[in-house]
């Protein structure tokens, strides 16, 4: 508790501080003003104008004093004026100095709103990040060990720091996030990420790839609300490969939308027809999502509930 007050009092010395400056700079304006105006005769706002000029050392000339109390106005808003507007000027080159490097380093903050955040760096993360720029999604990468260079170089935005930890968490603005990614080896580390996310941000959608089939039970249960097990997902492809390839090209095509064709899931809003639902020419509907399951023969007037899905597939070329 004396730590903390401690802090707390060393925080709030330093606003005290910058606005002892700002109180400083208002009264030297003001002072030399009126002081300025009264002794040399001039209008207040040729006043002021002389001040700034004069405490920006930029001196045009225009005006200057030419009475012994102009002349100690100009001593005194010199001496108070100039040395602590270049304080101000020294302040604000610091922080944006400070905030470029906490950019650079991933030791800064975001205000991103309805993001998503992917934690962890690797060939998975970088696919996923093809995709969400694609369709103009705004996004993160958070974790301990982060190819700065690299990120910076490719214009991801990214936030050094253990994504299981709260204030990593608040830099990344988990509270606004619309998504959580989680594409790590290391299903335990991904169990513990997304019990702290959860905690954070109670309503935010988790998304996680899963190493090991025994750990998908315990992933639900940490809250996660779509895991991708890999090992059913590449051995069912192994499979297809050997006796349907096509298929294998049907589905690599279709979970990419650099090229090709794409699919694409329409939420319904309200209660309403298929027919009612404006899709452009090369967008096809191919499924229906109703009551927890897939449908794929309906007529094309079938009615639609408020939440149903359609899956739709369409060309991305």
């Amino acid at each position: 508790m004396l730590i903390r007050l401690i802090n707390k009092l060393r925080a709030l010395r330093k606003h005290v501080d910058k606005f002892r400056i700002i109180f400083i700079l208002i009264f030297v304006i003001l002072f030399g003003s009126i002081a300025f105006s009264y002794f040399e005769k001039k209008e207040i706002l040729d006043a002021v104008y002389w001040v700034i000029v004069t405490v920006t050392t930029v001196g045009y000339g225009d005006f200057y004093p030419e009475t012994p109390g102009g002349r100690i106005t100009f001593v005194l808003v010199a001496v108070g004026g100039i040395g602590t507007i270049a304080y101000v000027i020294e302040q604000l080159v610091a922080f944006s100095t400070k905030s470029a490097l906490k950019k650079l380093f991933g030791s800064g903050a975001v205000k991103m709103k309805k993001h998503t955040i992917i934690v962890g760096w690797n060939t998975k993360a970088e696919e996923a990040i093809k995709e969400l720029r694609d369709g103009n999604e705004e996004f993160l990468v958070v974790g301990n060990e982060l190819n700065h260079a690299e990120l910076d170089a490719q214009g991801i935005p990214h936030i050094s720091g253990d994504a299981t930890k709260s204030e990593t968490l608040n830099r990344c603005n988990i509270e606004d996030a619309k998504t959580m990614m989680i594409p790590l080896e290391n299903d335990s580390e991904t169990i513990m990420i997304a019990l702290a996310a959860r905690k954070q941000n109670p309503s935010i959608k988790i998304v996680a790839t899963c190493e090991a089939r025994e750990h998908v039970e315990m992933m639900r249960g940490a809250g996660i609300d779509l895991i991708i097990s890999y090992a059913e997902i590449s051995g069912r492809l192994l499979a297809h490969a050997v006796s349907e390839p096509v298929v294998v090209n049907f589905i690599m095509d279709a979970t990419t939308s650099v090229e090709g064709f794409d699919l694409k899931q329409i939420k319904a809003g309200k209660k309403t027809k298929l027919s009612d639902i404006s899709l452009s020419e090369n967008e096809k509907v191919i499924a229906l999502y109703k009551g927890g399951g897939f449908i794929f023969d309906f007529p094309a007037d079938v009615m639609l509930m408020e939440g149903d899905y359609l899956v739709v597939i369409f060309s991305s070329c």
